[in-house]
């Protein structure tokens, strides 16, 4: 094991300056640390180091803020204040402090910094090349005169408590906590959920204190506050969870990983006592945050870090994860983030042979609860999935058919001949495939997520990509709407919405439009629904060959395109020469052209439906006029079917999203002749971002970007 280097500050005040005091413990083999070290001293200026971190507040501050633009240049500004103060903190000109300097940067292992200041952020320091934060696994560690609790280790997180929107005012932090529930419980992680009236001062310490069934992780969405001298999480009736409130634990222990997301909760002065309280209390990893944070913002934050700690990363490498893998985002909730502990721990993965055993569906298991019928839904998927170790789609539709309403509205739709021939073909793609040479079928098991992500076959993976979107998408369902549990229609409504993985494609073969499991089909978004469309009597589930679908396991809810496909003529009108175009018009070159993606990403020629499809996503208005002449029906449907491609904020990359922005930004300055967003707005915006690959691409085509932007410019 490799020990963090340890970058020790102690800063005393001396009059108009301060004194920091320094020295660099390299990391190095247990045991094996050098007898003396460095001792580095540098005057500093406290009111420059107190104005550099105001201006970095301020930056963060107004970036997290929904109502406010986003400035392209936030990362820049953040590197400009950053790289002020490491100047002002190390400089070249003061003693030895060059050495200090060189040390550090040669150092590529994780740092702990051990310090009695608050006020500098240690993870926003520029060093010229990048912030420390992206450069290390940095992690921080308070010295102060408090008793510690030792705490406790774990090698795997087996329980969580999770607190949030505690007065009734934070929806976005009542669906921060559904999609945590959801996330983690989707892992084998029980879950204990307080919201609102459930969430007082002594329902929190109840639950941590109960020294039976410890919780691993504590995770806060919410208020952080300080009144009467108390700094506390805002809880039920205004009442402050603080230190005081916490020394119950003192006897347990607080949960080994803390994820505090509040106002300021790791910020500078009283407000940072939270993060220290856990970490007095036996806390190991506590990460906080210095300013508040967007929303989406802070959940992606949280599941990136969650998801490497639960990998076996280090606490230091996941933290460093989650701020690379949110640093484009316009809202910079990356920089807001904050370690305590030492980064070089984490959490042991439990290493096991046996094969895993589903657990029993309690309320806990899935995310806030299942309501009575949800419970009893879960518990026969569960039965039905458990020789296989794993949950995925099909297993939740066979489920999902058991429920006598759907059964009897699918079966009314296509027939009992087709609702049998769809039996069938579920029951082969869930029987387990035969193995040579007496192979058992749990022997290699593994494979990807629809992310590519591999899960293994441990409790982490009990639950498929898809089955866990679903549940991610019923708790917030349920927390919109402020009701605390999950019923099967909830579940039944996510799944349809989340587009139903590999069982929409065995749905499709039996000619079985995913909309029908609902009650009312006009209820779906259309951009959930997945283009299909076969006849139930061309289905033979005899000659269906359940390998062409692949086996189901924990970790696999993905479909090769093997299976039976639409007829295909034997002569191809142009074999692989490009389609002649010329005589189509421009507009109708697009549609055919977006058929053409449509049906590429399906693995399919160009169908009729695929065609029709693109029709209404380019919004055409020879369509849409012919469509209403039929009336309010007629103008339903063609919203419908023009929203059915509309793209939802998660499949945008954050530089898409400042493009839009940035658009929208022109047209509503009044810079564009009509109050919509034109092409070329969108282009201009596209292509001014220097760093964008927009402008790579016009490069290898010959174009010079900053010409195309002035003739856009004219014309725009």
């Amino acid at each position: 094991m490799i020990e963090p280097a340890t970058l020790n500050v102690r800063v005393t005040a001396q009059g108009m300056t301060a004194r920091y005091e320094y020295d660099l413990r390299v990391g190095s083999t247990v045991g094996e640390s050098p007898p003396l070290e460095m001792e580095y001293t540098v005057e500093v200026d406290p009111e420059l180091v107190k104005g550099c971190r105001a201006r970095i507040d301020a930056a963060l501050t107004k970036a997290a803020d929904a109502q406010s633009v986003p400035e392209p240049g936030l990362v820049k500004e953040l590197a400009r204040w950053g790289k002020l103060l490491y100047d002002q903190l190390f400089p070249r000109v003061q003693g030895n402090a060059a050495e200090l300097v060189t040390r550090l940067h040669a150092s590529t292992g994780p740092v702990l910094v051990r310090t009695n200041e608050q006020e500098v952020p240690w993870e926003l320091l520029h060093d010229g090349r990048d912030f420390l934060g992206l450069r290390h696994d940095l992690g921080r560690r308070m010295v102060g005169k408090r008793p510690v609790v030792g705490g406790r280790s774990i090698s795997r997180v087996g329980r969580a408590l999770i607190v949030g929107d505690t007065i009734g005012d934070l929806p976005s932090a009542r669906e921060e906590v559904a999609k945590v529930a959801a996330w983690l419980g989707g892992r084998g992680i029980e879950c204990k959920v307080l919201l609102g009236h459930e969430a007082t001062v002594l329902d929190v310490v109840t639950e941590l204190a109960s020294d039976e069934t410890p919780y691993d992780l504590f995770h806060f969405c919410g208020h952080v506050a300080t009144g009467d001298g108390t700094t506390g999480l805002m809880m039920h009736g205004r009442q402050l969870l603080g230190a005081v409130a916490l020394q119950t634990l003192s006897s347990c222990g607080a949960p080994p990983v803390a994820f505090i997301n509040g106002c300021a909760s790791a910020g500078g002065g009283e407000v940072a006592s939270m993060c220290m309280s856990f970490m007095s209390l036996g806390a190991k990893t506590v990460v906080g945050t210095r300013t508040e944070v967007a929303d989406e913002g802070a959940w992606q934050f949280a599941a990136e870090f969650y998801g490497r700690l639960l990998a076996g990363e280090p606490a230091g490498a996941g933290v460093r994860a989650a701020r690379a893998a949110l640093r484009e985002r316009p809202d910079a909730a990356w920089a807001s983030f904050i370690l305590y502990g030492d980064p070089a721990v984490g959490i042991t993965k439990d290493e096991t042979t046996e094969s895993p055993q589903l657990p029993e569906p309690h309320d806990e298991d899935m995310m806030i609860a299942l309501a009575p019928d949800a419970r009893q839904l879960m518990q026969r998927v569960y039965e039905s999935a458990a020789d296989r170790g794993g949950v995925a789609s099909v297993d939740l539709l066979q489920g999902l058919l058991g429920e006598e309403d759907i059964r009897q509205r699918i079966e009314g739709s296509i027939g009992a001949d087709a609702m049998e021939a769809l039996d069938q073909v579920i029951d082969q793609v869930l029987r387990p495939p035969s193995r040579a040479d007496g192979d058992s079928a749990a022997d290699g098991d593994s494979g990807t997520d629809g992310d590519g992500s591999s899960t293994g076959t441990g409790l982490g993976g009990v639950l498929s990509d898809t089955v866990n979107r679903v549940f991610t998408e019923a708790a917030t369902r349920v927390a919109a709407d402020g009701r605390s549990t999950i019923t099967t229609a909830d579940i039944t409504a996510a799944f349809v919405a989340v587009g139903g993985g590999v069982s929409a494609r065995l749905l499709e073969l039996c000619g079985v439009p995913l909309a029908r499991l609902l009650p009312d089909e006009s209820s779906l978004d259309p951009s959930s629904l997945d283009p299909s469309s076969l006849d139930p009597s061309s289905l033979d589930p005899s000659s269906l060959d359940p390998s062409s679908l692949d086996p189901i396991t924990p970790v696999q809810d993905t479909l090769e395109d093997d299976s039976p496909a639409l007829p295909r003529d034997p002569a191809p009108l142009n074999g692989d020469e490009r389609l002649p175009m010329d005589d189509l018009s421009r507009s109708a070159v697009g549609i055919v052209r977006l058929a053409n993606l449509l049906a590429d990403g399906r693995g399919e020629v160009i169908s009729t439906y695929t065609l029709l499809l693109a029709f209404g996503a380019m919004g055409s208005e020879v369509l849409r006029r012919g469509m209403h002449e039929q009336g309010a029906t007629g103008e339903r449907a063609f919203r419908q079917l023009s929203g059915m491609l509309t793209p939802r904020r998660r499949d945008l990359s954050p530089r898409v999203h400042d493009v839009l922005d940035q658009a929208r930004r022109r047209s509503a300055a009044g810079r564009t002749s009509s109050g919509r967003v034109g092409e070329a707005a969108i282009l201009l915006a596209l292509l001014e971002d220097e760093e964008s690959s927009a402008r790579e691409l016009m490069r290898k085509l010959g174009i010079d970007p900053e010409q195309l932007i002035q003739a856009l410019g004219r014309a725009h």
